[in-house]
Protein backbone atom coordinates (compact mmCIF):
# COMPACT_ATOMS: atom_id res chain seq x y z
CA UNK A 1 0.00 0.00 0.00
CA UNK A 2 1.17 3.22 -0.83
CA UNK A 3 2.43 5.67 1.95
CA UNK A 4 -0.06 8.52 2.90
CA UNK A 5 -0.07 11.58 4.98
CA UNK A 6 -1.53 10.22 8.05
CA UNK A 7 -0.91 6.43 9.16
CA UNK A 8 -1.20 4.41 12.83
CA UNK A 9 -0.20 0.97 13.59
CA UNK A 10 -1.87 -0.67 16.66
CA UNK A 11 -0.64 -3.77 18.35
CA UNK A 12 -2.48 -6.02 20.01
CA UNK A 13 -1.55 -8.42 23.20
CA UNK A 14 -3.29 -10.66 25.03
CA UNK A 15 -2.07 -13.68 27.73
CA UNK A 16 -4.11 -15.84 25.65
CA UNK A 17 -3.12 -17.22 22.15
CA UNK A 18 -6.73 -18.21 21.41
CA UNK A 19 -8.15 -14.84 22.43
CA UNK A 20 -5.63 -13.19 20.48
CA UNK A 21 -6.61 -14.87 17.18
CA UNK A 22 -10.63 -14.80 17.74
CA UNK A 23 -9.79 -10.73 18.35
CA UNK A 24 -7.54 -10.92 14.89
CA UNK A 25 -10.19 -12.86 13.27
CA UNK A 26 -12.71 -10.38 14.34
CA UNK A 27 -10.87 -7.45 11.79
CA UNK A 28 -10.41 -10.21 8.70
CA UNK A 29 -12.78 -8.14 6.78
CA UNK A 30 -11.86 -4.81 8.26
CA UNK A 31 -7.82 -4.47 7.86
CA UNK A 32 -4.95 -6.94 7.22
CA UNK A 33 -3.09 -7.60 10.30
CA UNK A 34 -0.07 -9.08 11.20
CA UNK A 35 1.24 -11.80 13.57
CA UNK A 36 4.83 -10.85 15.19
CA UNK A 37 4.04 -13.64 17.89
CA UNK A 38 2.18 -16.00 19.55
CA UNK A 39 -0.29 -13.63 21.77
CA UNK A 40 0.62 -10.51 19.50
CA UNK A 41 -0.66 -8.89 16.38
CA UNK A 42 -0.69 -5.67 14.51
CA UNK A 43 -2.55 -3.35 11.92
CA UNK A 44 -1.90 -0.46 9.99
CA UNK A 45 -4.02 2.04 8.97
CA UNK A 46 -2.89 4.62 6.35
CA UNK A 47 -5.24 7.23 5.29
CA UNK A 48 -5.14 10.51 3.33
CA UNK A 49 -6.23 13.19 5.89
CA UNK A 50 -6.86 12.97 9.90
CA UNK A 51 -10.34 12.94 9.95
CA UNK A 52 -10.38 9.73 7.80
CA UNK A 53 -8.06 8.26 10.02
CA UNK A 54 -9.90 9.16 13.41
CA UNK A 55 -12.74 7.50 11.72
CA UNK A 56 -11.11 4.37 10.34
CA UNK A 57 -9.24 4.05 14.11
CA UNK A 58 -12.96 3.91 16.04
CA UNK A 59 -14.20 1.44 13.64
CA UNK A 60 -11.60 -0.65 14.13
CA UNK A 61 -11.30 -0.03 18.05
CA UNK A 62 -15.36 -0.56 18.42
CA UNK A 63 -14.77 -4.07 16.59
CA UNK A 64 -11.70 -5.14 19.06
CA UNK A 65 -13.64 -3.61 21.93
CA UNK A 66 -16.89 -5.64 20.83
CA UNK A 67 -14.66 -8.90 20.09
CA UNK A 68 -13.31 -8.39 23.83
CA UNK A 69 -16.80 -8.46 25.60
CA UNK A 70 -17.91 -11.43 23.58
CA UNK A 71 -14.83 -13.28 24.84
CA UNK A 72 -15.38 -12.45 28.03
CA UNK A 73 -18.75 -13.50 28.27
CA UNK A 74 -18.06 -17.14 26.82
CA UNK A 75 -15.60 -17.11 29.56
CA UNK A 76 -17.72 -16.18 32.31
CA UNK A 77 -20.84 -18.24 30.74
CA UNK A 78 -17.83 -21.42 31.10
CA UNK A 79 -17.04 -20.66 34.40
CA UNK A 80 -20.31 -20.35 35.74
CA UNK A 81 -21.97 -23.94 34.39
CA UNK A 82 -18.68 -25.55 35.98
CA UNK A 83 -19.85 -27.75 38.92
CA UNK A 84 -17.93 -26.78 41.98
CA UNK A 85 -20.16 -28.72 44.43
CA UNK A 86 -18.54 -31.56 46.43
CA UNK A 87 -21.61 -33.83 46.45
CA UNK A 88 -24.65 -33.65 49.21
Amino acid sequence: MAETPFSLVCTISRSNASDIQAMRDSLVSETESESSEDNTFSFRLNEANAKDLRAMWNTRIRGLIAADEILQAIESAGSSTKDNSKGA
